[in-house]
């Protein structure tokens, strides 16, 4: 019986080492992939002190940013961005 065992955890190991590409590809996936929310940007870079979307303010966070009449505009997401863009004129700028 104990020799059942220990062939079982060899084989067991042995099989464990042997697969070391399902491992290696999450680890490369995660080392890759980066979400867009965790980028960050300077808010010096920005001309607007709120999100126009959200009304969030932008020492809380840019994530995302767009260009609109001559100036770059910070947002604290890509979907309150991409609102943005569909209808800027319905969105009041704070501008610093």
């Amino acid at each position: 019986m104990k020799a059942y065992i220990g062939l079982f955890l060899i084989t067991a190991l042995a099989a464990c080492a042997g697969n070391t590409s399902h491992e290696s590809q999450h680890q490369g996936d995660s080392a890759m992939a980066v979400a867009p929310e965790e980028v960050q940007y300077d808010t010096a870079l920005v001309a607007n002190r709120r999100d126009p979307v959200c009304r969030m303010p932008i020492k809380a966070g840019i994530y995302d940013t767009a260009h609109y009449q001559g100036a770059v505009l910070g947002f604290c997401s890509s979907a309150c961005k991409d609102s943005f863009l569909l209808k800027p004129a319905t969105y009041t700028l704070v501008m610093k």
